[in-house]
């Protein structure tokens, strides 16, 4: 039987849990296994996004933070997706070892088996600096996030990755008052060869609203009922109000963002700070959804 390796059988336990929406277990289990291999950027990545979940934004900054500085010595690699994941968790109940893929494939091993390449949509590297800019960003500090999501981007081998590090650096620079960047980005999202997936939750079409492309009516109806991507779509799209302006309708589609309830999703947190910090806000309950 071939052994699973103790870090990733972590991972794996931790992401279920984060998948069952217990990010504080989540955490517990993460920290468990960093006193097991200390300072491990693998384990850092992750626990870092799932502090993001529980809302300590300083915790996950100093965790991805000291993930980042590794990083220059550290080989890139794949990381599995959630559907994917699912499936080994199955395999480690059953006993199933020889069964269960590799969680991370450097690339000498994707190399070996170009195929594997499908189950695996972003990398370590564009996971620590995507996470570390959602966490700056949550916490406030729309200057510091920008070169994350920046080095997110450049990056990125993954659309996915690619659009939505482009959109949290317009949505900062735009918070900031700075257009003119902002205009940069879009110039180099409309550069992006967009390919449709049904995983996408929602950040190309929030980017082709920034463009002009779509109308804010139309990015809405793309939602479909599907809670995440209205939360996604719906945290761009009540954005782009606010920062236009007009911020009764911009809370009209915060309201509806938390009332999806979907409680994990970063555009959900980012309405709930959203409502906790900004004085234009500050007759808004935050406590729709839970």
């Amino acid at each position: 039987m071939t052994s699973v390796p103790l870090d990733h059988r972590y991972v794996i336990a931790a992401r279920l849990k984060g998948y069952l929406n217990q990010h504080a277990e989540a955490v517990a289990l993460l920290t468990e296994a960093l006193e097991r291999e200390p300072n491990s950027p693998r384990l850092l990545r992750f626990r870092g996004h799932r502090r993001i979940s529980i809302g300590d934004y300083p915790g996950a900054i100093a965790d991805l933070r000291a993930a980042a500085d590794q990083l220059d010595d550290v080989e890139d690699e794949y990381e599995m997706y959630q559907p994917e994941v699912e499936k080994d968790v199955v395999h480690l109940i059953l006993g199933r070892d020889e069964q269960v893929r590799p969680q991370h494939l450097t690339d000498t091993m994707a190399a070996q088996d170009p195929q594997a390449l499908a189950r695996y949509h972003t990398t370590l590297h564009t996971s620590v600096w995507y996470h570390l800019g959602v966490a700056q960003y949550l916490s406030g500090d729309f200057e510091g996030c920008l070169p994350s999501f920046r080095a997110a981007e450049q990056s990125s081998r993954h659309q996915e990755g690619l659009v939505a590090s482009q959109d949290w650096q317009y949505m900062a620079l735009r918070r900031l008052g700075r257009p003119a960047e902002a205009e940069q980005v879009l110039d180099r999202f409309r550069a992006v060869d967009l390919v449709p997936d049904d995983h996408l939750v929602g950040y190309e079409g929030r980017m082709r609203l920034y463009t002009g492309e779509i109308t804010p009516e139309q990015l809405w109806a793309m939602c479909d009922g599907n809670g995440l991507r209205t939360v996604t779509q719906g945290y761009g799209l009540g954005n782009w109000h606010y920062y236009n302006g007009d911020v009764d309708q911009a809370r009209a589609v915060f309201d509806g963002v938390l009332a999806t309830g979907v409680t994990h999703a970063f555009a959900y947190l980012a309405v709930r700070a959203e409502y906790a910090r900004n004085p234009d806000f500050a007759n808004t309950a935050t406590t729709e959804g839970n």
